[in-house]
């Protein structure tokens, strides 16, 4: 399974990529605000597939339960220009997320981590598509489930700030098609900064 290689892949790389230092301490709070480049993969009846690439951000908040697991709330909101289904209008939408986070809180300077979040997505329109002299409604404009599965790193600044160097994500949704697979493999790819309050 091709989302089960990714999150292997990068657990190892994440793991493995550094020297073992003495264990650092978490914050009990941290506020992320980052880009987002997400591939969003539009299907529908007929073999339709079309890919957007989409510009955005997410803001996030992560309560540290204990050094290792969190709990993180995230919301974002991604846009496409000339987008042929639309009839060459840009369209957006909003994920809101939530779910648990992993650290490997064992060097001083960076912290890896893996997370799985589940919430949904909305956006502004549906879209018309479809193959083969079939047609549907992809209703992008209604409620769907989402779930992203993945991981990133940060690197520390000072103790209350650090950067986020990458955070990268299996991101499923399941909007309706009409007619062709309801359920849409996406990529999403993040980077930004990262506030940190108190120590536990």
């Amino acid at each position: 399974m091709r989302c089960g290689k990714f999150v292997a892949a990068l657990g190892v790389l994440l793991a493995m990529s550094f020297p073992a230092y003495a264990q650092t301490t978490a914050s009990k709070i941290e506020l992320a605000g980052t880009y987002a480049y997400l591939r969003t993969n539009i299907n529908g009846p007929g073999g339709y597939s079309e890919g957007l690439q989409t510009n955005g951000g997410t803001g996030s908040v992560a309560f540290n339960v204990n050094n290792s697991w969190g709990i993180v709330a995230e919301l974002g909101g991604y846009n496409s220009s000339t987008v042929s289904s639309a009839g060459g209008k840009d369209i957006s939408f909003a994920s809101y997320l939530f779910g648990p986070r992993y650290s490997f809180r064992k060097w001083d300077t960076v912290t890896p981590y893996l997370q799985t979040l589940f919430g949904g997505v909305k956006g502004n329109n549906a879209l018309t598509v479809g193959a083969n002299n079939l047609t549907g409604q992809f209703q992008s404009d209604k409620n769907a489930f989402a779930w992203t599965i993945g991981g990133g790193m940060d690197a520390k600044v000072t103790n209350h700030l650090a950067v986020r160097v990458f955070q990268a994500e299996y991101f499923m949704t399941r909007w309706n098609s009409g007619g062709g697979p309801n359920h849409q493999n996406n990529f999403r790819i993040e980077t930004g900064l990262v506030l940190r309050f108190g120590k536990r």
